[in-house]
């Protein structure tokens, strides 16, 4: 139980080594959540998996974040704002899947192809001209932006040395 602790919980300090093992669990396990929205899985049972997954990895990345922030003596402000924009990226995310996804009966209307067409529905979006393109892309970089924020904050986190008990004091 003390192990789930690291992740769950948002009390406590982190050092360096255990804090970059925890973000490589989290960040496989955000990856392998896109696993969810495969044509398979999503003709089954949707969305609800993948927003669950991601949702528990964001809070797991927030726990972890905001542990060792509090280990180099610095404010989890930063940790929150990243894991908000993120937050709003995955939402927007499952939005553009929606609008792919058939409602309805999914043994009468949904097919395999229709989940695969939101590569070519983004590729179309912004291959044309004009302010919709410019639109489209917006979107694609918003919900792509965070991820990289994410990663870079981490490798800085990751790489701040410890405070002192001295100077904690």
């Amino acid at each position: 139980m003390e192990s789930l602790a690291v992740f769950f919980s948002a009390r406590g300090r982190l050092a360096p080594r255990a804090f970059a093992a925890g973000a490589a669990v989290v960040y496989g396990t955000a990856f392998l959540s896109f696993l969810l929205i495969s044509p398979p899985v999503m003709l089954r049972v949707g969305l609800a998996p993948f927003a669950l997954a991601q949702a528990i990895a964001l809070w797991c990345w927030f726990c972890l974040h905001a542990k060792r922030l509090r280990d180099v003596d610095r404010r989890i402000g930063v940790a929150a704002a990243i894991a908000v924009l993120y937050a709003l990226a995955v939402i927007l995310f499952l939005l553009l899947v929606a609008l792919i996804v058939p409602f309805g009966d999914v043994e009468q209307t949904a097919r395999a192809d229709d989940v695969l067409a939101l590569p070519l529905l983004i590729a179309t979006l912004t291959a044309e001209t004009g302010i919709f393109a410019y639109v489209a892309t917006a979107i694609l970089a918003l919900v792509v932006a965070p991820m990289p924020m994410a990663i870079g904050f981490s490798i800085w986190a990751a790489t701040r040395p410890a405070a002192t008990s001295s100077a904690r004091s």
